[in-house]
């Protein structure tokens, strides 16, 4: 049963004239004479009776009339539907992010998607840097926000932003005297750094610093939690690094200083598989885009 030939149908039964459900469709009055023919062909039924003043319902065309005005009615509400989920603004996006990722930038870009596609489910789990690519392949998440380098077989990785590092120490640190700490300040220090795998995130990152500094940090923990590596340097066991949005963060028996990096800057991507992007994915990459354009010019 064609869909046009059931519009044609609705039209002359609102109008009860088939020359007035042809301008109402926009064509001329034989090509709807012949559409609700077939249509009554297809049937075995008479759907109108016609004559010379116009055209009435039969009462099987009556009764016809309601089921064919639900069937165009929900095929109009599917092909909205599918539109909405494949331009990204219905459906359930399942977000995977990383502890040292949730920052106030991550705040603002989960605020701007929640105004801008409200009928799009968010699904949100915090799951380790490193596992994240993992859950992807699995198809077990759409997308995730996380610090490279990761492996990327078969993952796409695009920068969303930077900021950056602080040296958290403890209170009664000899680095609680400086504006700003150096990579060679570090050298020789305890240093407590997030577990490879299941880490908070900065574990690949940090050592990247050394690294490229030249130094082999003297490391003597490593956590799987934010909240333990603060601990941790409360304790006095060592110094570590944290995202910068920390630097208002007070925490009692810890103090931070800006590190001196020379252009090393935390990252943090959007991970997604590679090939045909899913539009509710699509959606948000755009929309957290725009969010930490807005939220950095702040």
């Amino acid at each position: 049963m064609e869909l046009s030939r059931l519009r044609y149908f609705l039209a002359a039964a609102d109008e009860l004239s088939f020359r007035r459900a042809a301008d109402v469709v926009g064509v001329n009055q034989s090509a709807v004479s012949r559409q609700i023919a077939a249509l009554e062909d297809e049937l075995g039924v008479t759907l109108f009776e016609r004559r010379s003043t116009g055209a009435r319902l039969t009462e099987v065309g009556r009764v016809f009339l309601a089921d064919a005005r639900r069937i165009v009615a929900d095929v109009d509400r599917a092909r909205e539907t599918i539109a909405a989920v494949a331009f990204g603004t219905e459906g359930r996006l399942r977000l995977a992010i990383c502890e040292d990722a949730t920052t106030p930038t991550f705040a603002a870009i989960i605020a701007a998607h929640r105004e801008r596609c409200p009928a799009v489910t968010l699904d949100l789990f915090e799951i380790p840097n490193a596992m994240q690519p993992a859950a992807l392949r699995r198809g077990e998440i759409d997308a995730g926000l996380l610090l490279p380098p990761v492996r990327r077989d078969g993952i796409q990785l695009d920068e969303l932003w930077r900021e950056d590092w602080l040296v958290a120490m403890p209170s009664d640190h000899r680095f609680v005297d400086m504006e700003t700490v150096s990579i060679g300040d570090l050298a020789g220090e305890n240093f407590i750094t997030a577990h490879p795998e299941f880490g908070p995130g900065c574990h690949a990152q940090s050592q990247d610093i050394f690294v490229a500094a030249g130094i082999q940090p003297r490391i003597v923990a490593r956590a799987f939690r934010r909240l333990t590596m603060a601990m941790l340097v409360q304790s006095g066991a060592g110094v570590t690094l944290v995202p910068g949005a920390f630097s208002g963060v007070a925490m009692d028996g810890i103090m931070t200083r800006p590190l001196s990096s020379e252009g090393h800057r935390m990252c943090v991507a959007a991970a997604y598989p590679e090939g045909d992007m899913q539009g509710i994915v699509a959606q948000f990459l755009r929309t957290a885009s725009a969010a930490v354009t807005t939220f950095q010019a702040q």
